[in-house]
């Protein structure tokens, strides 16, 4: 602080009435002289006349009151600045480096100092959807410690405005109010208001009518907006993967269906391509599970591809390849994960055929009666033992045997001789999937019967049927309900099973069926299609039903099918119309390919693995589903649920619960999820009542309602809009819907569903930059356009500093101890000296 300090006199009197009192009190003494004579020898001496006059100089000089006067300059007062920050989501576009990130640079290239002798005053906010204050510190990579001190330049000082957020901004916000912002922000300032206020945007806004109108509003408060547009403004539009709807788990080798979302602008009818890959742990691509030709469209479009899940966890993405001019290649791509149901698939084989299979125990070599010092199983042994050699999957076989007429006297399993079929429902319901090797229509009771139709059609089972002179219509399932979930017509009368040799032959669109899937090697796999051995007989049946494929059909001009396929209900179901045991499929079971049984074990696992796709519910207690997996803000999520007792019967009984998690841990931006609570529904989190806020928190637990008519318990969760959320929610999304049944306070199973919450913003629709509306706001209102940092660092460098008045205070010079001392001891020895000489 600069003090500057001068000595000044202020006598008491004016200078005329000092000098004529000098005069008056001069001549008095004269006259006293005169009168009284000359004063005696020892009054007259020299020393003691030099010592009264200096007293008498001391007390003039007090008389005169010189005084010091200490004049401090008045205060700078630093300009106020204010940073309008753009935080929507097209901020997030950029080729080198984010639009956003080049802003949030610049201004840490300008320097945020601590210091507040430093020029401007900076407070900055955020804008988008809304306007909020930030605290310019969170902009700084390297906040101030002890020992040292952000990085600064001079000009520019920390103004955090008052109820600013401590967290760095990032551009999320899915709308651009520029101007309802800058009005807002007018509303902000105080009795001063800022000296300039920089508007950091690509100028891509929602209300660009408004802006010359506010910018003129600016101009006539004296406050001018200077702008600083980023962004390419030479760019051909963009291409952005929004999400991909995608199960987060699956079985071993699931055909996965996902849903891809892709907006683009700029680039209508131009052709690219959609892919899906696989990542490796370094986020490269690293094989290609699925690809389709698209034709870009601006706007908002869906796609649906399918692949593989593989046999092991693993990173997936959705990939379109940048385009010539595009805005950003970092949204060209939407990773998720891919984890592996690892549960045991149980499969439940019935096989009608009683011939024997021979493995010699020493070399583990196998074929028909090869050895009699081989171990003798069942024709079922090839089968079941190419499912068990999978990990995964475990496999009951049961064999039958029949009396004289035909019929099933007795079941048998091959692990178990005592155990036959399943005798309960939830014993059934266990499995995963039924295969059907040549058994007559008898092996299976009426109640058994409607047992495979619930649990196929409602609860996801698997049902193959394979080729043999018992079954199909041989085996008169053709007066069963088998037969209408059977992917071919049955014959309504006589026997279908023919002895003549066939070929399978993949068919064209069965090739990429997934039980082709033998060798990864794509040009292997074709050659062992080519190679299929014959079969000694097979079932001849009608046509396919509407919505089943043919896998592979006899190859004749006029072919039929002898694999076929189809969905039912939640479930799937296979005709094989070939038989597969030794008898008559030898070559096929025994030396496929390499001489060995390993295709044919990899072809029996594909099927196990294609029919259980969906079984994973098949042995639940608790069944759930949602109406729909894409929803749009603002629709209601339909949630339905079943619950079964312990013996597999539906049931009311229990008390299911439900709670909302995100999908992936980036997604809980905020401690509230996009759906309103359930009017009525109380809740279990004490927090979340006493906020009594309309949004369900995360995590929050309720309560279904039961549904007595269709004993199924319901929910309706209604998903908010953009406009109703409150700060830091997002809206686009996965949801992870969990639901848990209890009996009295004991869970008895519990599941999960994920859907997609997906909006489609103004903000997105168009990100290419408007750099003409910026520049029209700084014309408007009296500012400039800055284009680099030293633009910046100018601006605030020429700002006008306001200099208050000075401060000024006086004090009386001779008012110290020094002098007071100096005038008594003059006095003192004065009167000591008089009476020495005896004058007092």
């Amino acid at each position: 602080m600069s003090v500057e300090s001068t000595l000044q006199w202020a006598p008491p009197f004016s200078i005329a009435l000092v000098t004529a009192a000098v005069v008056g009190i001069a001549a008095t003494a004269l006259l006293l002289r005169k009168t009284a004579g000359r004063p005696i020898a020892p009054a007259r001496r020299r020393s003691l006349l030099v010592l009264r006059l200096l007293t008498l100089a001391v007390l003039g000089l007090i008389l005169f009151n010189p005084i010091r006067v200490d004049e401090t300059a008045g205060p700078i007062e630093r300009p106020k600045v204010v940073y309008l920050l753009d935080s929507s989501q097209s901020m997030a576009l950029g080729k080198a480096g984010t639009r956003f990130d080049q802003v949030v640079g610049v201004i840490r290239d300008r320097g945020l100092s601590n210091d507040p002798k430093a020029g401007a005053q900076v407070s900055v906010f955020r804008f988008g959807d809304r306007l909020a204050a930030v605290d310019p510190a969170s902009l700084n990579p390297h906040p101030a410690t002890d020992d040292s001190t952000p990085r600064s330049a001079p000009g520019e000082a920390l103004a955090a405005a008052p109820g600013a957020s401590q967290e760095p901004p990032e551009p999320t916000d899915s709308d651009t109010r520029l101007a309802a912002s800058l009005e807002g922000l007018a509303g902000r300032f105080d009795s001063t208001p800022p000296q300039a206020v920089v508007v950091f945007s690509d100028g891509r806004a929602r209300d660009p009518e408004r802006a010359d109108a506010i910018a003129r509003a600016y101009r006539k408060m004296n406050v001018p907006v200077h702008v600083f547009p980023v962004g390419e403004e030479d760019v051909g539009g963009d291409v952005a993967i929004v999400s991909m709807v995608a199960p987060t788990q699956a079985r071993k080798f699931s055909e996965i269906a996902s849903q891809v979302f892709v907006r683009s602008f700029g680039y209508a009818g131009r052709g690219a391509e959609l892919k899906i890959v696989a990542l490796d742990p370094s986020g490269q691509p690293s094989a290609l599970l699925a690809r389709t030709p698209i034709s870009l469209q601006d706007g908002l479009a869906t796609y649906t591809l399918s692949f593989s899940s593989g046999d092991e966890d693993r990173k997936i993405a959705a990939v379109i390849d940048p385009q010539p001019g595009e805005v950003s290649a970092e949204n060209n791509q939407f990773t998720t994960e891919l984890s592996i149901d690892h549960t045991k698939i149980r499969v439940l084989y019935l096989e009608g055929a009683t011939e024997t299979f021979v493995a010699n125990r020493a070399t583990g070599a196998r074929g028909a009666n090869s050895s009699t010092a081989g171990e003798v199983k069942g024709a079922y042994s090839p089968l079941l033992e190419a499912l068990t050699e999978d990990p995964d999957i475990e496999c009951a076989a049961v064999t039958l045997l029949t009396g004289a007429s035909g019929n099933v006297t007795f079941f048998t399993r091959a692990d178990a001789r005592l155990r036959g079929l399943p005798s309960t429902a939830s014993e059934f319901f266990a499995f995963d999937a039924l295969i059907l090797s040549n058994v007559p229509r008898e092996a299976l009771g009426d109640e058994q019967l409607a047992w495979l139709e619930d649990w196929i059609g409602h609860r996801g089972g698997g049902l193959c049927m394979a080729g043999g002179p018992n079954s199909f219509a041989s085996g008169r399932w053709n007066e069963s309900s088998v037969a209408k979930m059977l992917p071919v017509e049955l014959p309504t009368v006589g026997r279908d099973w023919l002895d003549d040799p066939v070929t399978l032959r993949p068919s064209n669109a069965g090739r990429l069926h997934p039980i082709w899937h033998i060798s990864t090697d794509e040009v292997k796999n074709r050659d062992l299609l080519k190679t299929l051995p014959a079969f000694q007989g097979h079932n001849r049946l009608g046509r396919l039903k509407p919505g089943a494929e043919a896998v592979a059909t006899d190859g004749d001009a006029s072919p039929s099918p002898l694999i076929a396929a189809q969905p039912f209900g939640r479930g799937r179901t296979m005709a094989m119309l070939t038989g597969v045991t030794r008898r008559y499929a030898n070559d096929f079971s025994l030396r496929w390919g390499e001489g060995d049984a390993r295709y044919y074990n990899k072809f029996w696992r594909n099927v196990v693995y294609w029919l259980t796709e969906n079984s994973s519910i098949a042995r639940r207690r608790l069944l759930a589903e949602t109406d729909k997996r894409l929803y749009r803000p603002g629709e209601p999520i339909m949630v339905r649920a079943h619950a079964f007792d312990e013996n597999a019967a539906a049931t009311l009984g229990y008390r299911v619960a439900v709670s909302i998690e995100p999908r992936s841990a980036s997604d809980a931006a905020s401690d509230l999820s996009p759906l309103r609570r359930p009017s009525g529904l109380p809740s279990e989190s004490a927090e979340a009542t006493a906020a009594g806020g309309p949004l369900l928190p995360w995590g929050d637990e309720f309560e279904l309602t039961r549904s007595a008519a269709d004993t199924a318990y319901n929910a309706k969760l209604d998903i908010a809009t953009a406009k109703s959320l409150p700060p830091g929610v997002a809206l686009t999304q996965g949801l992870r819907i969990e639901l848990t049944a209890y009996e009295d306070n004991t869970q008895v199973d519990s599941t999960a569903i994920e859907v997609q919450v997906l909006d489609d913003p103004t903000e997105q629709q168009n990100p290419l930059p408007d750099h003409a509306l910026l520049r029209r706001i700084a014309e408007q209102s009296g500012g400039t356009v800055l284009k680099t940092a030293d633009d910046l660092s100018s601006m605030l460098a020429g700002l006008p500093r306001i200099v208050g008045p000075s401060e000024i205070k006086t004090v009386p010079a001779w008012s110290t101890w020094p002098l007071l001392l100096a005038l008594l001891a003059l006095l003192t020895i004065e009167w000591v000296w008089r009476r020495r000489l005896g004058l007092a």
